[in-house]
Formats: structure tokens, C-alpha cells, sequence
């Protein structure tokens, strides 16, 4: 009986340690809102750290969304004056459909400052590139083992561990891998999009690779066309899993996330992108994409 109530009493007051220790980051807003921090009201901002003393105040037609504890989001919508000290329930991560790794990828981006903001995506994201197995002088990153592509210009890319200056880029029918259908040769390490387009037709699924002329590489890697009409309905999903109230900068962000964590490569960088501009005042943004651009060869 001693036992079962001291696991209780343990329980409570990891609680209540636990409400004591909340703390906040302002995720998005809109209209007019403002903070009163340390006694001093200034107007709200996108990534601003709040403590559990902090009290935010929300306008009639504005709305703020906040991240608590690195992993729930929760958002005020009607006006009113709120001191976070009574959110502490908010706290707890429930059934909000935002991922939780893209809210505790937001939060260390915007609290930590080591490192170039946005350049660890990958860290917080549920792919995992496979193990090159082959032994030749092509390198191709892991980020393309599997690209799902709907539409846009953009281009498959590798490395290479020679001093070559042409490569054979080669495009292989899912049902028959062993001779393929298309072969170019390039002088640059990526061939875009555009070049392959006339080759593939949406709703099939490809194999291709790279190779120093003359060599063979049977590293193949996976290139999904997908249907517009099938992009749009993941999108369209992805859109219902934001916060109730999420501004178009960070909405653009968060789908350009989530939609690199899937493999829509393409479709991402349209979405950083329309990020960046949304919103360029943002170094989070900005630096996502010059690094997004950089991880894959996009001048």
C-alpha cells in the first residue's frame, strides 16, 4: 500500500515539475497580437521564446499558434488576454495531427543557434537513404534512393570519385531492370528533369543510375511519376494536418518539410521557396532553401 502511494505522490509532483518547467515559441500569428514578457508588451514574432510568466494577447480577428515543450502545438483564435501559466494542459501532446518531428525539428531550429539553420532536415525526418552496396567511381546520395515526382524542373544528381568528363545517365522500365529502355551521355554531374520528361509517363515507376562512360554502375535508385491528380490529393492531406491556425510562410514551410520527407523533392523545393518569399525576412526559411538547393546540385 506505502508503495502504491508513493508511486502516486511520484507521479504527481513529476506533474507539477513538469507544469512549472513549460515553456513556449510563438509558431505563427496573424492580425494584431502581442506579448507581455518580463512587464514589457512588444509585438508578436515568428520564432520569439516565451516563458510560462509570459501572457499573450490576441486581437478580434487575429489568432496566434504556439509550440509548447518542443513537441504540442496549440493555438488561441478568439480574442482575449492569456497567461501561458494556465496552458500547462496545452502542454501535453495529444491528437494534434501535425507531426511531432516537424514541431520538435521547428522548435531546435528556432532556439538553438549552432549550426546553419535548416541544414539538419534530415535529422528530424523519417527517411533513411539505403546503404550503397556497389564499388564504383559514381557516388549517388542516399536522399535519392526514392524520388516521387509530379511535375517541375528538377535534377538527378551524383557524384563522382574520377577526374571523367562524361557520364552515361540510364533509364530502366520497373519490369525489366535488365537492359534500359533510355541512355544519355552528360558532361555535368545531374541531368534535369526536363531532359527525361518525353521518356516516362505519369502513374509508372523507373529505375535509373549513373555512370562513368565506358563503366557500368548497378546502383539503381528509384524515380516514381506520379499523376497530378495523385500529388494533389496527398497534398490536399498534408494541408489538413497543420495547426489550427498557421500563416501562409509557415504553411508553405511546413509542406516543403513534409513534402522532402516524402520524397516529393520537387514539389519541396516549391515550397521552401514560396516560404522564403512569403516571408523573407526569415533566416530559417532562407537558409533552407540555400541549403536544400545545395544538397541537391540546384544552381
Amino acid at each position: 500500500m506505502k508503495k502504491i502511494q508513493f508511486l502516486i505522490l511520484f507521479a504527481l509532483f513529476t506533474t507539477i515539475v513538469s507544469a512549472q518547467d513549460n515553456s513556449f515559441l510563438l509558431y505563427s500569428y496573424k492580425g494584431n497580437v502581442s506579448v507581455v514578457d518580463n512587464k514589457v508588451e512588444s509585438k508578436a514574432k515568428v520564432g520569439q521564446p516565451l516563458n510560462k510568466e509570459a501572457i499573450v494577447k490576441v486581437a478580434a480577428g487575429s489568432a496566434v499558434t504556439l509550440i509548447c515543450n518542443e513537441a504540442a502545438m496549440f493555438t488561441f483564435v478568439k480574442p482575449g488576454t492569456y497567461p501561458l501559466k494556465q496552458f500547462g494542459d496545452s502542454c501535453r501532446v495529444s491528437s494534434n495531427s501535425v507531426s511531432s518531428n516537424y514541431v520538435k525539428y521547428v522548435w531546435a531550429q528556432m532556439t538553438e543557434s549552432h549550426g546553419s539553420p535548416g541544414s539538419n532536415r534530415k535529422a528530424y525526418m523519417n527517411t533513411v537513404g539505403a546503404v550503397s552496396r556497389s564499388i564504383n567511381n559514381i557516388w549517388i546520395d542516399p536522399r535519392l534512393d526514392t524520388v516521387n515526382y509530379s511535375g517541375g524542373d528538377f535534377p538527378l544528381s551524383w557524384k563522382s570519385y574520377s577526374e571523367a568528363k562524361e557520364f552515361e545517365f540510364l533509364l530502366y522500365n520497373a519490369d525489366n531492370i535488365g537492359t534500359p529502355f533510355y541512355s544519355t551521355f552528360v558532361t555535368k554531374l545531374k541531368i534535369p528533369m526536363s531532359d527525361i520528361m518525353a521518356k516516362i509517363k505519369p502513374g509508372n515507376s523507373y529505375f535509373w543510375t549513373a555512370a562513368v562512360k565506358g563503366e557500368e554502375n548497378d546502383e539503381l535508385k528509384v524515380l516514381n511519376y506520379l499523376t497530378k491528380e495523385t500529388f494533389n490529393a496527398f497534398l490536399a492531406n498534408l494541408k489538413k494536418q497543420g495547426a489550427a491556425f498557421e500563416a501562409p510562410a509557415e504553411q508553405a514551410y511546413r509542406l516543403g518539410f513534409m513534402l522532402e520527407d516524402n520524397h516529393y523533392l520537387s514539389e519541396a523545393y516549391n515550397y521552401y521557396s514560396k516560404a522564403a518569399v512569403l516571408d523573407s525576412t526569415n533566416v530559417l526559411y532562407r537558409s533552407t532553401l540555400m541549403s536544400f538547393k545545395k544538397d541537391y546540385e540546384i544552381k
